[in-house]
């Protein structure tokens, strides 16, 4: 329990706010807010479109489609990132790469699915209200303790208010009639 306790106290450091850090608005910084808006639209409308399709066909069928169109995608991406796959060192990567490593499209699918359950019942802003909480969560822990192979950020007091905030935010979505 001890260990539990100072694992849980090292990782929450209270910071003077940094208010005069320097932040630069580069081209790259740009390129990469822009990139991941397009990935959270992308994951927005997957569900929307996943969950629609479910409702004519079954609910089984739009996360077997999601997957099949893109591994497809994903396949002709590999390929050409590594030079038809001549650029990677597999039996070096089978050695070094953690085993969970590998199994990375288990929590994409079990999110493919559960989204195409819920977005007829609960709609679009109550299951990515959640859906946002819950990567916040996961994602603050992960960074607090620098699980599987992450930087270790500590959970800063800006950080756990901004948390709060979207935990706030998300109640106010969920639980309005």
């Amino acid at each position: 329990m001890s260990r539990v306790l100072q694992a849980l106290k090292g990782s929450v450091v209270v910071e003077k706010p940094r208010i005069y850090a320097e932040i630069t608005f580069d081209r790259k910084l740009l390129m990469d807010v822009f990139l991941l808006m397009i990935a959270g639209t992308a994951t927005a409308l997957q569900g929307i479109v996943n969950g629609s399709l479910s409702r004519h066909t079954s609910p089984g069928f739009p996360p077997w489609l999601s997957f099949a169109v893109g591994s497809t995608l994903l396949f002709v991406f590999l390929m050409v990132d590594t030079r038809g796959g001549k650029s990677i060192n597999w039996k070096n990567s089978l050695k070094t790469s953690p085993w969970w490593a590998w199994f990375g499209g288990l929590p994409g699918a079990a999110f493919v699915v559960v989204i195409t359950l819920m977005m007829p019942i609960r709609g679009p802003a109550i299951v990515y209200s959640i859906y946002i909480c819950a990567k916040m969560v996961t994602s603050l822990v992960v960074d607090s303790f620098g699980l599987l192979g992450a930087k270790h950020r500590p959970a800063t007091l800006p950080r756990l208010a901004g948390f709060c905030i979207m935990t706030a935010g998300v109640l106010m979505v969920s639980l309005d009639k």
